[in-house]
């Protein structure tokens, strides 16, 4: 029986990263990788890009900066460890400390042993609870061949029509590569109330789906698949509103499961989740094995819960702890914020830590303040709008977590507040930090400040009220002290409202009634804000504004 100092089971990220870091840190280990698939090393997150045709070939999502594909030989003369592809691990002995390997070219197996295993199996598609046709119309897309199938229909022009199920980060952006670059005609179901159901809050996913609308992507939420038919080259859907849709092409994206079966086998010790459990050094519950990426079920830093996110970016970082760790390190993970990056057509989404549902899932004490910025002065010319959403801890102002939505940079705002938490940083910190700040990259007060300032400002009686709240009636006066050009170019439904510029408010306050619950509205909330003080010091009492203006609260606009 062939044996290695380490065997490593999967070969994309995790596993990559594990062997190569290893063979750096211990040259003399021998080191054997396993790989069910023929490629090696892809970038997963890339292949709805692929798909699209924004990457010109697959090949483009193996290679080095420099070109140079990441395959067999490579990682044998350059990273110095053995790499065996389509080769499939079927079985763990860890009494004998051996695996089971099933070359899947010519069904022979054979086993090999290991002193350390690294177990780095990824995760497998969510099954859906109905019966699926066996077509290659209707797949998910977690893999190379997934997104070839797609790509090879849709340039021979095969594919007019095509459903997305699932309204997850993949299921966003493959909406957006069928509509937007081949120009199929497109729908999204999702059975939650919003998309991005766990990054977001509701209020802040309204944007991504005007968004989605905007680029002729029909939605249909709170609604489930109930069934499929074929129908010649066609797939007949029934949803659960009773709407039956007939496209050419179906893509699954609900969401991965663990692919821990091989854990399970041998009774190494599995999460909630499903993923395998695994301490701050990557060990499971037999410490001769390790597991990383997203077969693992990992802790969240703010609630201490068990929580599963499969992201490269995590499992790259696990790969590198695994290898740290057998190799004599001391290196530890540290556990998720949950940090999210998204792109929906011309819209940045991203959230880091805690929205307010699972702040309020948790048990925490939390609040909200949100803000609409530009990411750059308005004068410079790309200047672009951003969206903001802080949740926080109002009695000791620790910083909980952040949603961001707009044309313009939130992945700065993302990586800054992401790094803020791992400090444990309250309120205070937004005011203190220092940022680069030139007009080309920013403007002089970044948002994060304004948001911590607007957190303050709860304080001392300012009130806000959530964007994605419906104002075109009720027992209130919307007042809008927006420019009249603004309102032409923006209206915004309301039955209750008065206009009433900024600059004009305080030489007409006798319009207003003071016993009134009085909402006010602008542009981003900058003004907005001015004029609760205005009204205030006018001895008005009932006042609050709409957070974000109508940048943000974009379900009232006409």
């Amino acid at each position: 029986m062939e044996k290695s100092d380490v065997v490593i089971i999967g070969g994309v990220a995790c596993g990559c990263k594990a062997a190569a870091t290893l063979a750096r840190r211990k040259p003399d280990l021998k080191i054997t990788l396993f790989q069910k698939e023929k490629d090696l090393s892809y970038a997963t997150c890339g292949l709805p890009y692929f798909a699209s045709g924004d990457v010109d070939s697959f090949r483009a999502l193996t290679e080095t900066s420099y070109n140079v594909v990441r395959d067999v030989d490579y990682f044998r003369k350059s990273k110095g460890f053995n790499a065996v592809t389509e080769s499939e691990v079927i079985e763990i002995n860890r009494k004998e400390k051996k695996v089971k390997v099933k070359d899947l070219r010519t069904g022979d197996s054979r086993d090999h042993g290991y002193d350390k295993l690294v177990i780095a199996t990824g995760a497998t598609p969510t099954k859906l609870p109905v019966d699926i046709p066996k077509t290659d119309r209707i797949t998910p897309f977690t893999r190379p061949d997934d997104a070839r199938n797609f790509r090879k229909l849709a340039q021979t022009g095969k594919i007019g029509s095509a459903l997305v199920v699932g309204g997850g980060f993949i299921g966003c952006e493959m909406a957006e590569a069928t509509a937007s670059l081949w120009g199929i005609e497109t729908t999204l179901v999702e059975m939650e109330s919003q998309l991005l159901p766990y990054a977001l809050d509701e209020d802040m996913a309204i944007p991504v789906a005007k968004e989605m609308e905007a680029n002729d992507v029909k939605l249909y939420l709170n609604t489930a698949v109930t069934d499929f038919e074929l129908d010649d080259d066609k797939v007949k859907v029934i949803l659960s509103n009773d709407k039956q849709l007939q496209v050419d092409y179906v893509f699954l994206c609900v969401g991965v499961d663990p692919a821990s079966h091989l854990a399970e086998a041998v009774g190494l010790e599995l999460g909630q989740s499903g993923g395998i459990k695994v301490n701050e050094y990557m060990q499971t519950s037999d410490p001769e094995i390790y597991a990383g990426g997203d077969v693992v079920e990992l802790t969240h830093q703010i609630t201490g819960n068990p929580i599963y996110i499969p992201l490269g970016s995590l499992a790259n970082r696990h790969g590198r702890i695994i290898a740290e760790h057998i190799a004599g390190g001391e290196e530890k993970f540290p556990g998720v914020l949950g940090a999210f990056m998204v792109k929906v057509f011309d819209l940045n989404v991203g959230s880091v830590g805690l929205n307010q549902q699972a702040a309020d899932e948790a048990g925490m004490n939390a609040n909200s303040v949100w803000g609409s910025f530009v990411d750059k002065p308005d004068y410079y010319p790309e200047s672009k709008p951003i969206s903001l959403k802080m949740v926080f801890n109002p009695e000791d102002h620790s910083l909980l977590g952040i949603q961001a939505v707009g044309k313009g940079d939130v992945v700065r705002r993302i990586d800054v507040f992401s790094s803020l938490l791992q400090k444990k940083a309250r309120i205070d910190d937004l005011l203190c930090f220092e940022h680069g700040y030139a007009p080309p990259y920013s403007e002089a007060i970044d948002p994060l400040y304004h948001l911590g300032a607007i957190a303050k400002s709860l304080e001392h009686g300012l009130e806000q009220e959530s964007p994605g709240g419906d104002y075109s009636e009720g027992d209130f006066i919307l007042l809008d002290v927006r420019e009249p050009e603004e309102v032409e170019a923006i209206p915004f439904k309301a039955k209750n409202i008065v206009h009433i510029p900024l600059n004009d408010l305080a030489d007409n306050l006798q319009n207003l009634e003071k016993s009134k619950r009085i909402v006010i509205l602008c542009h981003r909330g900058m003004r907005s804000h001015q004029a609760s003080h205005i009204l205030r010091t006018a001895g008005f009492e009932h006042i609050s504004y709409i957070a974000g203006g109508t940048t943000l609260a974009v379900k009232s606009l006409a």
